[in-house]
């Protein structure tokens, strides 16, 4: 009871808060002058903005008005409808997400925003179930490798969020919204763009709270994200981007195991200022990005007494506190070509310190062993997009990385494309290779140094085509695609080693097609076939400590089929509504009480969303997730959500 009022009393403070800073921000005021938006631009393939035609099907583009239309509250609600990319959580909102593109693991996708890579934490996962879209102008997403642009930890892609400027707006535009639902769920915020032609800001700040339905499953956050711009002249310009959240997050654990006493506290932030130049032949853009995230754990767990009993001595708590701070330095240079060509490079240094207060947590009456470290990456890179003729163009690239812990790496690229000028018609064959170094929970848990570890690395190939048909309302892609990733980490938990021994294939067929049917109608349809397999020491469908081992073994959570349908109807001008469903067919993975791998139930769900303009500044909107009141778990022994409704309120002015 002390724990729930605790909560309470926060999320009235925290909301004060959000409240509070929105004042502040609705006081100022910046004269506003037109300006026409940009068109809209794909920045994550190549780094460098192309239009939609000049790259290929396997990025997926997302715009400010998908976000609004769609109703997504979390990161994982954009990246679940998209093509070739599986998700699974361990329960509601705030448990930890994982993704999975193409099959590869979930650490080997990069998150960034702005081109900064966000802080993948100590255990080198992202922190997916707290990400939001907040504030953002487009999420972006290349599935494939892209180590060449990106560096370290993209054998399965990259997902970056861009976010809104306030250069050139007309006026002041701001919205406040509130939301109530299910499971005494509260979100409540404020939406801020303020700007003239020579400085611009914009800031989305927000309070969310919920129980979800597990006993010791509530869930708090408090978010900003901000975005400051100053054209200082014709060719220089100054940007500045802060954000952050605070989390307060109960874990339930998994329905064999419950943990009714275990909680986690997360902060995590991160500043960056950069300077853009740019004349007509060269442009360049310099930032200095830090990050820093807290973790601080409760748990009760149980104690043993010594070999060779092992007897139960009870239950007993134990805390532990990580700090990871990330800072980086990151240059590119765009020259541009004769003939519309463009040569790209740029250089990154990343320093990573890693704390760690007790890395032995499995007895909690053991003296603490903490853990402390420092990695340091210098890379180099250079690109170019050579267009042979008006129809046809090169993306080739490369790029080398030097650690202090690991192994030198050097990745390419080499991607064509041809367009079929009036048909609608492009084409396009790639073939890169990509790497993921050991993360910072890799080198803690290596305790045999007779197997040092090495970056897992991959040769990925996609060929592809996009079709445009009845006048650009219907478009349609298809991609073929095939990783083959090597020297997978493995951990045995017997001898506490970690070290590099898998391998493993992903290759599939991604499809999707979307079609303006009227222009009040659209519909959009993606099908991904996935075949996902590792050679492994030891054989999780067989169980045991004894080496066993085993070939094309399934990958856990990975859909064989994966199905997403989505269709929004303009009933009026002012009134709207929408359904999306989510399909993970034929897919494995671990019991949670026999720790064997073997055969997991099928699942479809479906949401739906509507949303009614009252008038000009307000106006009311609606979702039902899980409306099917599916019973399911896209993680084994952690249950989804059942059927939740909210409604919300939002007043623009």
């Amino acid at each position: 009871m002390i724990k729930h009022k605790t909560f309470a009393q926060k999320r009235t403070i925290r909301t004060g808060c959000t409240l509070g800073l929105a004042a502040v921000v609705l006081c100022s005021s910046l004269t506003a002058e037109v300006e026409d938006e940009l068109d809209e631009l794909i920045v994550v393939s190549t780094r460098t903005p192309l239009g939609i035609d000049r790259v290929s099907p396997s990025v997926s583009y997302v715009s400010t008005e998908d976000l609004a239309t769609w109703q997504n509250q979390r990161l994982v609600d954009v990246l679940i409808q998209q093509p070739g990319m599986a998700l699974w959580s361990t329960g509601g909102l705030g448990n930890t997400s994982s993704l999975s593109v193409r099959g590869t693991e979930s650490n080997h996708t990069a998150m960034f925003i702005e081109g900064r890579r966000l802080s993948p934490g100590f255990g080198n996962e992202y922190d997916l179930s707290f990400l939001t879209p907040a504030n953002a102008s487009s999420v972006q997403i290349q599935r494939g490798p892209s180590s060449v642009q990106y560096g370290s930890s993209n054998i399965g892609g990259v997902i970056d969020t861009r976010l809104r400027s306030g250069l050139g707006v007309n006026s002041p535009e701001s919205n406040v919204y509130a939301e109530y639902g299910s499971n005494a769920f509260q979100h409540a915020g404020i939406e801020t763009r303020v700007g003239n032609e020579s400085t611009g800001f914009s800031l989305s700040t927000s309070s969310l709270s919920t129980d979800n339905e597990r006993p010791n499953d509530a869930f708090e956050q408090s978010n900003l994200t901000s975005r400051f711009d100053w054209m200082i002249n014709e060719r220089l310009s100054f940007e500045l981007l802060a954000l952050g959240f605070a989390n307060e997050k109960e874990v339930p654990g998994d329905t064999i195991t419950p943990t009714p006493f275990n909680r986690q506290e997360t902060t995590n932030w991160l500043i960056s200022p950069g300077v853009r130049f740019k004349t007509d032949q060269v442009s360049a853009h310099i930032f200095y990005s830090r990050s820093e995230r807290n973790s601080d754990t409760f748990e009760v767990n149980p104690a043993y007494g010594p070999f060779p009993l092992f007897p139960y001595l009870g239950d007993f708590p134990i805390s532990n506190q990580i700090e990871v701070i990330n800072d980086e330095f990151n240059l590119q240079v765009d020259y541009s070509l004769p003939g519309d060509s463009l040569l790209t490079f740029g250089a990154v240094f990343r320093n990573d310190q890693v704390d760690n207060s007790n890395i032995y947590t499995y007895n909690p009456l053991d003296p603490p062993t903490p853990y402390e470290e420092s990695f340091q990456q210098l890379g180099s890179f250079a690109q170019i997009l050579w267009m042979l003729d008006e129809n046809t163009e090169l993306h080739a690239g490369i790029r080398s990385d030097h650690y202090s812990d690991f192994d030198n790496e050097t990745t390419g690229n080499l991607m064509l494309i041809h367009h079929f000028r009036g048909s609608g018609t492009s084409i396009f064959a790639k073939a890169a290779t990509s790497y993921a170094p050991p993360s910072a929970v890799d080198v803690a848990y290596d305790s045999d140094i007779s197997t040092p570890l090495n970056a897992e690395s991959s040769t990925s190939y996609e060929i592809g085509a996009k079709q445009a048909f009845l006048n650009d309302r219907m478009n349609g892609s298809m991609v073929i695609f095939r990783n083959e990733i090597d020297n997978l980490l493995s951990y045995e938990p017997s001898t506490f080693d970690t070290f590099n021994i898998e391998q493993a294939t992903t290759e599939g067929i991604e499809a999707s097609i979307s079609y303006q049917a009227t222009d009040e109608w659209k519909w959009v349809m993606g099908y991904t076939y996935l075949r996902a397999v590792a050679d492994r020491l030891n054989d999780p469908r067989t169980g045991g400590f004894i080496p066993d081992p085993a070939k094309d073994v399934p990958l856990a959570r990975r859909p064989r089929h994966l199905v997403q349908l989505s269709t929004h109807f303009k009933f009026t001008e002012d009134f709207g509504a929408g359904l999306q469903l989510i399909g993970q067919l034929h897919r494995q993975d671990i019991d949670p009480s026999a720790y064997l791998q073997g055969e997991a139930e099928d699942f479809v769900v479906l949401r739906m969303v509507a949303d009614w303009q009252v008038t000009k500044d307000w106006s009311i909107y609606g979702r039902i997730e899980n409306l099917l009141d599916e019973s399911y778990a896209s993680a084994a022994g952690f249950p989804a959500i059942g059927r939740t409704a909210y409604v919300g309120v939002k007043y623009s002015f």
